[in-house]
């Protein structure tokens, strides 16, 4: 067995963390109180809590056959293995004032500065991919809520 096919093995393998047997610094409970500023004048920023609360931030595990992607580039070269991805996370409407897109920090960088994250992909408007096997549900949602309280996400 080749070490591609050992790797893809264990990811295939691979059970979502729960507390508290998670590498997780903080957790979104944790966090409840945390007001997220806004970019939006007249629009009231709202707490963790309040942003889990309406569906605007959420989380799930990545289906086992999502967890990898083949890129193919325009040199015909083949195709090329990113991943793995453990985690959707969901930045739903509400939230969506809370960065902005020309900002001195994407929202996707900022996310892949917290701990435990190694690897974000920005699928489309809401939604983000993360490889971030160690962290539970409730960690990756923590994980969202510093990425957007970071000024940086918001300055341009």
């Amino acid at each position: 067995m080749s070490a591609s096919q050992r790797q893809d093995a264990e990811e295939a393998e691979w059970v979502p963390p729960t507390r508290p047997n998670c590498a997780c610094t903080e957790h979104d409970d944790e966090l409840a109180d945390l007001v997220v500023p806004v970019t939006e004048p007249g629009v009231a920023p709202m707490t963790v809590e309040e942003l889990v609360a309406c569906g605007a931030l959420g989380a799930g595990p990545v289906k086992p056959r999502d967890r990898w992607w083949e890129i193919f580039d325009e040199t015909d070269a083949g195709p090329e293995r990113i991943g793995p991805f453990h985690w959707t996370l969901w930045v739903g409407d509400e939230a969506r004032s809370c960065y902005d897109d020309a900002a001195a920090l994407s929202l996707d960088q900022s996310l892949l500065a917290r701990p435990g994250v190694q690897l974000v992909e920005w699928m489309d408007r809401e939604e983000f991919l993360i490889g971030a096997p160690a962290l539970c549900a409730s960690g990756i949602l923590a994980a969202a809520a510093r990425a957007l309280a970071d000024p940086r996400v918001r300055q341009r």
